[in-house]
Parts: C-alpha cells; sequence; structure tokens
C-alpha cells in the first residue's frame, strides 16, 4: 500500500473513532455545535507554538490569504454548518448517510470541470462506496426536503474542501501553518453559528472539557495533517473514496465501546464499501 493512501485511511480511522469520545462529551455537558468550535479552537493555541517554534512565519501572500479564507469558509466551516442545519429537519443518521454523497461527487467533478480520465476500477469504486454509504441510511424516517437539500449540501461542500486542496496547491504548504489558518477560520465561523443560532454552551464538566481537548489534538494534529498529505500524494479522487471507511469505523467502534446495535443494512454496506475500497488498493 502506498504512503498516501495509508494516510488517507489513518485519517479516516482518527475521524472514524472521535463520535465515540464525543458521544462521552455529551454526557458531560457538550453538544455538537460546541464541540465543533472546540475541535478547532482549543489546539490555536499549541499550533502557534509550534509555529514559532519551528521559525516558520506566519506571514501569507494575498494569493495564499485568499485560497485559505475559501477552503475555511466553504470548505470547512460551511459542511458543518449546513449539516446541523439539516438535523432539524431529518434524523441525524440520514443526514451523516447523504453527506457522504461527497466521494461521488468528487470524482465526477474532476471528470467533468477538470476533464480527469476517470479509470474503470475508480469508477467502480466510487459506485460501490456510494451504494454502500446508502445502505447505512435510516429509510424508516420521514424525510424533508429541505433537510434532504440541506445534507447534500454539506456533502456538496465538503467535496470542494477535497478537490480544492488539490487543485489550488495548499496541500504543498507546511501543514503546521495551513491547519492553523483552517482552523481560525473555522473556530470564528462555527462560533459566530452558534451564537446565532443559540447552540453554544460551556457548561460542560472537566470530563467533557478534556475529551474535547483530546478530540482537538486526533483531528488537528493527526487526522487532518494525515489528509492533507493523503491528498498530496493520491489526488482529490482517491482521498474521496477512501474517506468512506470512516463511517464503517464509526459503527464498529460504536459497537465495540457504547454497545450500539449493527443492524443487517449496515453489514452489508459495509460489506460493499470494503470491496469497493479493495478496488483502489493498488
Amino acid at each position: 500500500m502506498s504512503k498516501g493512501k495509508l494516510c488517507l485511511l489513518l485519517s479516516a480511522f482518527i475521524y472514524g473513532i472521535v463520535p465515540v469520545f464525543a458521544k462521552y462529551s455529551y454526557m458531560g455537558g457538550a453538544n455538537s455545535v460546541t464541540l465543533t468550535f472546540l475541535r478547532a479552537a482549543l489546539t490555536l493555541p499549541l499550533l502557534f507554538l509550534m509555529l514559532r517554534a519551528s521559525g516558520i512565519s506566519l506571514r501569507l501572500t494575498k494569493t495564499e490569504a485568499i485560497r485559505i479564507t475559501l477552503l475555511g469558509s466553504l470548505g470547512g466551516a460551511a459542511p458543518i454548518i449546513l449539516l446541523y442545519m439539516s438535523y432539524d429537519f431529518i434524523s441525524v443518521g440520514l443526514a451523516s448517510t447523504l453527506h457522504f454523497i461527497y466521494p461521488l461527487i468528487t470524482v465526477l467533478a474532476n471528470a467533468f470541470i477538470y476533464h480527469e480520465r476517470m479509470k474503470l476500477p475508480t469508477l467502480g469504486a466510487v459506485v460501490l462506496v456510494t451504494i454502500g454509504i446508502f445502505m447505512f441510511a435510516d429509510m424508516t424516517s420521514r424525510g424533508d426536503a429541505a433537510g434532504i437539500m440541506l445534507a447534500l449540501l454539506s456533502g456538496i461542500f465538503y467535496s470542494f474542501y477535497v478537490i480544492y486542496i488539490d487543485r489550488s496547491g495548499l496541500d504543498s504548504m507546511d501543514y503546521i501553518k495551513l491547519t492553523f489558518y483552517m482552523m481560525l477560520i473555522m473556530s470564528i465561523a462555527t462560533l459566530i453559528f452558534g451564537l446565532i443560532v443559540h447552540g453554544i454552551s460551556f457548561d460542560m464538566d472537566l470530563r467533557a472539557w478534556s475529551i474535547a481537548g483530546v478530540i482537538s489534538v486526533l483531528i488537528t494534529l493527526f487526522a487532518l495533517p494525515l489528509f492533507q498529505a493523503g491528498v498530496r500524494y493520491e489526488g482529490a479522487n482517491m482521498a474521496g473514496i477512501l474517506s468512506a471507511a470512516e463511517p464503517v469505523v464509526s459503527i464498529a467502534s460504536g459497537a465495540l465501546f457504547l454497545g450500539e446495535r449493527i443492524g443487517a443494512g449496515q453489514l452489508a454496506g459495509a460489506a460493499v464499501i470494503f470491496i469497493g475500497l479493495m478496488l483502489v488498493r493498488r
């Protein structure tokens, strides 16, 4: 397995286990919006110190500033905000499933916008991954058109993140510097959203704060840089496809650590995703 694919799978694994930590933090008073803000904000001082210790300049060119602002706002904050807005209309499970339309959107956008040649194994993989993801959906819940649209838009905006970090050249920037500015923009945008919808609450016990710190470190110092490296080595298409391992890890870790039930549809969906991932293993 190539280094890039390993980075992407490790990133998906970390993103996949984070919901388990999140569930424990919710027991201590956290909520999804607050946790997303803290995930971005808590490691900002650490990233700043790492940049200073490494002698890396915080200065950005005008082009870099524009590109990072676009990436952080449209590719970082917007998908999260849209996904949370969709929770008011449809179930969390259905919304998360619809969000994972982004591997298909990523491949199609690269093919039709950038005229990237689509290899048969890649096409087969993205089709299988998309089918597998939708097999996770809770089809018994009544879907609202607004909620479905918001969840799909969250996936479209996240596909922008995957494609733009590859096409803009930002993936070649020092990962600490890029991550610092990404987290800064995401924390500001999420805080504004949380204040508008009254979704920010810091009435959390020590356990919740500690878990939020762990999540922030896992995402900021490991999952995000690994994903950035994977995009640099493998490109946006492969990043989108291999990211589909994330919901499989989430379901498995939920069953292992939280005692959550795994349904037959989820097992079948995981098997289909696994087959899709195997198509692009080499």
